[in-house]
């Protein structure tokens, strides 16, 4: 990996960090939040691995950002400069911080969940199609309003 300038490294600690700093705004702003994350393991885990999945986006935007500091072409032209280092983002972004987050998100809320007992995948019971007809038969109107018969035409 080619050397990175100290302007780099910072945007790389950015990168990194998204996960912890949203993890921190999360557990400010609903501190009900953090029972569950520090009291299950299944919560834990999974902030645990976003701050993985953090430093590993950080990881991928620094060999992106080295890849781009290589280019003689990305050096010549600011446009350049600028497009990559909106691409070399994206890469991270998509494939480390947005799970991550994801992760932050479901983690404590299935913990929760399954804590409570309530299961996770609903079973949704079978229901006859006369049955539904007869409930469907009295939920509509007997007359439709304005539309033409079938066998006016």
């Amino acid at each position: 990996m080619v050397r990175l300038a100290g302007h780099q490294w910072g945007l790389v600690a950015v990168v990194a960090s998204t996960p912890f700093l949203f993890a921190l705004l999360l557990a400010a702003s609903s501190p009900g939040l953090v029972e569950p994350v520090l009291g299950t393991v299944l919560g834990g885990a999974s902030w645990g691995l976003a701050v993985i999945l953090g430093l590993l986006g950080g990881a991928v935007f620094a060999g992106c950002l080295g890849a781009l500091s290589r280019s003689p072409a990305m050096a010549a032209s600011p446009v350049r400069r600028v497009f990559g280092l909106v691409l070399a983002t994206f890469v991270p972004l998509g494939l480390c911080i947005v799970p991550a987050l994801c992760l932050m998100l479901a983690g404590p809320a299935l913990a929760v969940r399954l804590e409570r007992g309530v299961g996770v995948a609903r079973t949704e019971r079978f229901v006859p199609a006369r049955e539904l007809a007869e409930r469907l038969r009295y939920q509509l109107p007997r007359v439709l309003p304005r539309l033409p018969r079938l066998g006016a035409w």
